[in-house]
């Protein structure tokens, strides 16, 4: 069986155009070739993790590929695993999303601990991957009282972990409406309280009233 060439692929398929468009929005230590996602998503289905060189010069689409041929093991322990081995190399919002939202497994127990130990850690988007596997995961769980008391203690004050943070709220409102109020109408910090008002009255899955509710906790 004829292993595929990772590097020629993504030469092959790079897009100059949308790589200058995306280094506009993402800031990343890695290389942006310009590959787009469902390529990518395509082409990690012929591969396994263990042939990316997580040693050797990345780019951000083979940090992308590493994460979305982890999805490929359908089992939590496994994806626990991969997630962990490509942790160090997420510096950006764009491999957080992709890589958290493309590992489908990872809703149980292990999962939800694992999650809640990255809102711990001082590296900012390490922060934003466990805040994003509760929002993706957990937000319809019986978690939601002790994941929303894990949040309120995160310490970490960057930027995309409190755009995160927001972002968790603002979904939080489309699934538990009060219960989002509450949590957004208590926040101290304004800036993610403003983000999240903001995000939730963009949202075309909340009414008008409730809209309007929100817009009332904004100073």
């Amino acid at each position: 069986m004829t292993v595929p060439n990772i590097k020629k692929f993504l030469r092959e398929n790079a897009d100059l155009r949308y790589a200058d468009f995306n280094r506009k929005f993402v800031s990343s230590r890695y290389p942006i070739l310009g590959v787009r996602i469902p390529l990518l998503k395509k082409f990690a289905n012929e591969i396994e993790p263990e042939q990316i060189d997580l040693d050797g010069d990345l780019s951000t689409e083979e940090i992308l590929l590493y994460g979305f041929s982890a999805a490929q093991f359908k089992n939590e322990d496994e994806q626990i695993e991969y997630l962990q081995n490509i942790l160090p190399y997420i510096d950006n919002w764009l491999t957080c999303d992709s890589i958290v939202c493309a590992l489908k497994c990872l809703k149980g127990e292990k999962a939800y601990q694992f999650f809640v130990s990255l809102l711990k850690n001082e590296k900012e988007f390490t922060t934003r991957v466990g805040l994003v596997g509760l929002m993706r995961n957990f937000l319809k769980t019986d978690k939601l009282p002790d994941l929303l008391s894990e949040i309120r203690q995160i310490e970490n004050d960057a930027f995309y972990v409190k755009m995160a943070t927001a972002w968790l709220y603002c979904e939080l409102a489309t699934i538990n409406f009060e219960v989002a109020k509450k949590e957004i109408e208590n926040c101290k910090d304004e800036f993610i309280k403003s983000k999240a008002i903001s995000k939730a009255r963009e949202s075309f899955r909340l009414t008008a009233e409730q809209k309007q509710e929100l817009q009332k906790l904004r100073k």
